[in-house]
């Protein structure tokens, strides 16, 4: 086997990974955790303003 055979195989896998990722990403109906995981970043900001409000409630 030489290096061009290894070159080649290795290619070919390379682009079946690539295929199963698309596929995992698109075409699997993954948009519910998709969705779920934009909002995270928004998540952090609501917590402090609820933190905020009990804290004015007690004064």
């Amino acid at each position: 086997m030489d290096i061009a055979t290894l070159h080649s195989i290795f290619t070919v896998l390379v682009f079946v990974g690539f295929i199963g990722l698309v596929v995992w990403l698109f075409v699997l109906k993954r948009k519910p955790d998709f969705d779920e995981q934009a909002n995270l970043p928004f998540a952090d900001d609501q917590k402090p303003k609820q933190q905020q409000k009990q804290e004015s409630d007690h004064e």
